[in-house]
């Protein structure tokens, strides 16, 4: 039940993409428009030096937190986890590199930081919800206590909305870009768990 649980997000967020990919390829929606006009109006020094710094080194900080989980697992003799782990990193790298350039959707205006590449699906949101959710389904069951445990999961899911808002802060992503990221990225988390369990 569990296993078909996973297969049925995993199809679920899957279509939730292409939905959203589909309107992409017609145009941008005026909800992208939208969001960023509300977002800008929240823009200071601070919060831009911030969401700098962030945009700057979230790819990097992203991935010694992937690194760092792997070891642990590694030698805490979950092997097969940490390996899932790092594949479904991988697999959701070549998927959005994939679809960018199958879409290649030109990047908002007006950065703030400079992104080159195509805009969508936002790799940052992809990583960060793949990461993020692995380390929820991975650890949470370590933490014997309930409020401990919470507030592992909310900072896990904390951590995946601020990545995500901080792409449309910095202009270098829509708000489509994001949520189609993260779509993607749920989708292809819960299809590898499905296969890892089908082996068990």
């Amino acid at each position: 039940m569990i296993r078909n649980k996973k297969l049925i997000l995993s199809l679920m967020s899957f279509i939730a993409f292409l939905f959203i990919l589909i309107i992409v390829v017609n145009g941008t929606p005026s909800i992208d428009y939208s969001v960023s006009s509300g977002i800008n109006k929240l823009r200071n020094p601070i919060m831009d030096g911030f969401f700098i710094f962030l945009g700057n080194f979230s790819r990097e900080i992203m991935i010694g937190f992937a690194l760092i989980a792997a070891l642990i697992l590694y030698n805490g003799k979950r092997k097969k986890e940490s390996w899932i782990l790092l594949f479904s990193l991988i697999l959701g790298y070549v998927f959005e590199q994939a679809i960018k350039f199958s879409v290649q959707r030109v990047r908002p205006l007006m950065q703030l930081i400079q992104e080159i590449d195509y805009s969508f699906p936002s790799g940052h949101a992809i990583f960060s919800i793949i990461l993020f959710s692995m380390l929820i389904y991975f650890f949470k069951d370590e933490i014997k206590n309930k409020t401990t445990r919470l507030i592992f999961i909310l900072i896990n899911i904390f951590l995946i909305l601020l990545i995500g808002f901080s792409r449309i802060y910095l202009n270098v992503h829509s708000f489509t870009d994001v949520i189609g990221g993260y779509a993607l990225g749920f989708a292809v988390a819960n299809f590898v768990l499905y296969l890892a369990e089908l082996r068990n």
